[in-house]
């Protein structure tokens, strides 16, 4: 097939070639923008609102499907194509769980719900290897630089949001000085900043040429001024865990690692000279440490969540953890015990948390697949283990803004990689 590259994408397979395999990368590319900008398409009864990146993320599953049946699925990965099995799976079981233990009619809510924030991304990497292209590398390069363009002109200048449509429970004065961006949360900006900075070093062509050069250095620094706007110390956090992955990674260069040490040293001084929000909130967890009362009351939440699933092994489902603790004479102001672990445990029972970690591996292993080399290999997973230490204090990457981001770091070692 011949036209325009955003279509054709050269260095496509025989298999990854036709109108489905050009409509699968759109859709790969424009999952990761516009689930950082809420776009409201719809409504659901019962379920609430359809947004554009859901629009996406199902048609992908739609052109998979397509797709398996028109070349079959003799070459497609197992652990690919297994990723999206376990979200169902994890998704059933927070169903079934809830018909089981709160017996109100739930279950399918439950089971919906889940799939939304986390399961409909999960056929990501499966929709890379079925539709990789070369130039898919590039592509990705350059819609991770301009969704950071996205969150750091929102996150510069607040009054942008105004244009954007907003959840019905969105209080804007709740997060005090706290920068979120397009998205609705500042940890969610955080983890978006540092993962899109990682995905797009991580893709970095084999000859850089200058504009190469350019577009890192902006992505730096885009990142740097969301990670401190947003005062998200899980944030910092999760991004120290990456560069710490990164420096002890033999696979890549001392020259690559001093680069990134000096930027990383660069974001956090500038922050702490230049940005209050950043510098009191930093400095209340490294004065107070476990007593910080966000700090206890997550452990605090965590700990009552650990006892309630003991209590009901199969699981709750996601959104009955008040109900379920009403006993202790306490609830869940957010619905969450702020752990992605300690809130699956809960919500799908120690079977659904298995499920998910065994997902959580097999994303691990499929950066080490496909065509990607080391180096790339180890960029990609520092960009998970970020993932998975947000995962701690958030339920990232359960979440409808960052799960496609997550699935696209596993998907990235499918792309063949480019020169320049």
């Amino acid at each position: 097939m011949s036209g325009p590259a955003v279509l054709t994408f050269d260095g496509a397979t025989p298999a990854a070639r036709g109108v489905t395999a050009s409509l699968g990368r759109v859709l790969l590319l424009a999952a990761i923008p516009l689930s950082l900008v809420w776009i409201p398409v719809g409504r659901l009864p019962g379920m609430g609102n359809v947004a554009a990146s859901d629009v996406a993320l199902l048609g992908l599953w739609a052109l998979v499907a397509v797709a398996l049946l028109v070349r079959g699925a003799a070459d497609v990965d197992p652990a690919a194509a297994l990723m999206p099995v376990l979200a169902v799976l994890v998704a059933a079981l927070a169903g079934l769980g809830s018909e089981i233990s709160l017996p109100q009619g739930k279950g399918l809510f439950e089971t919906l719900s889940f799939m939304k924030r986390f399961g409909l991304a999960a056929i990501m990497p499966l929709a890379a290897i079925l539709f990789r292209s070369a130039a898919m590398e590039r592509w990705t390069r350059w819609v991770c630089v301009l969704t950071l363009a996205i969150l750091a002109a929102f996150t510069l200048d607040p009054g942008l949001q105004e244009r954007l449509p907003r959840p019905d429970d969105w209080n804007a004065e709740a997060m005090a000085d706290r920068a979120t961006g397009s998205v609705t949360n500042p940890n969610d900006l955080a983890y978006a900043s540092v993962a899109l900075f990682i995905l797009h070093g991580a893709l970095w062509p084999r000859r850089a040429r200058a504009w190469s050069w350019v577009l890192l250095g902006f992505s730096l620094a885009a990142a740097g001024v969301c990670l401190v706007s947003s005062g998200s110390r899980s944030g910092v956090i999760g991004a120290g865990a990456a560069l710490v992955y990164v420096m002890l990674s033999a696979r890549i260069g001392l020259r690559t690692k001093a680069a990134l040490l000096a930027g990383a040293v660069t974001v956090v001084a500038a922050g702490w000279s230049r940005s209050a929000v950043f510098e009191e909130r930093l400095g209340r967890a490294y004065r107070e440490g476990l007593g910080e009362v966000n700090v206890y009351s997550r452990l605090d939440a965590q700990w009552l969540a650990i006892r309630a699933a003991v209590a009901h092994p199969v699981g709750v489902g996601f959104t009955s953890f008040g109900e379920v603790t009403a006993a202790e004479r306490t609830y869940f102001v957010l619905g969450t015990a702020d752990s992605v672990y300690v809130d699956t445990l809960l919500g799908a029972g120690f079977a659904g948390l298995l499920l998910l970690l065994g997902l959580f591996w097999l994303a691990w292993r499929q950066t080490a697949r496909g065509v990607a080399r080391a180096q790339r290999a180890s960029v990609l997973r520092a960009g998970l283990f970020a993932f998975f230490v947000f995962g701690l204090a958030t339920v990232v990457p359960v979440s409808v803004f960052l799960a496609p981001l997550f699935f696209t770091l596993a998907a990235a070692s499918a792309y063949p990689e480019a020169e320049a």
